[in-house]
């Protein structure tokens, strides 16, 4: 099984940032915003989210696996139509400079997948520093 780690430092808080994550805010910058993604969140352990874009017919959910506020969230990520399921760990550690965000997304069946997942997480992250900003 392959996985990848993407890492960026953010001028935010890591409350902020965390935030970000775990609010509908998410659907305002995951995607790009022609897509019109929403979501849905439920943030407890056990519980699930989800993101949509019907303009591109797709979404992708997954169920929460660990929650340590403002520091780590885990959870499973499966694309609609898909079923291989992966795990995204999220960690936010306060810097000098603000946030250092790391995603590690593991469990890909392939290289090719995980080489997609890694050009999708930077294409979204890239993103996210406008969003924080605004």
């Amino acid at each position: 099984m392959s996985e990848l780690t993407l890492t960026r430092t953010l001028a935010a808080s890591p409350e902020r940032v965390w935030r970000s994550w775990t609010t509908d805010e998410l659907a305002a910058w995951l995607w790009p915003p022609s897509w019109a993604a929403h979501c849905e969140i439920d943030l407890r352990v056990g519980g699930r989210f989800r993101i949509a874009s019907e303009t591109q017919d797709t979404g992708v959910g997954g169920e929460y696996v660990a929650i340590e506020p403002v520091t780590r969230l885990q959870h499973t990520w499966l694309w609609d139509g898909d079923d291989h399921e992966t795990l995204v760990t999220i960690t936010l550690e306060l810097v000098e400079a603000g946030t250092l965000l790391t995603i590690t997304h593991e469990n890909f069946a392939d290289d090719a997948t995980r080489d997609d997942h890694l050009q999708g997480w930077g294409d979204c992250v890239d993103r996210l520093p406008a969003h924080l900003a605004a």
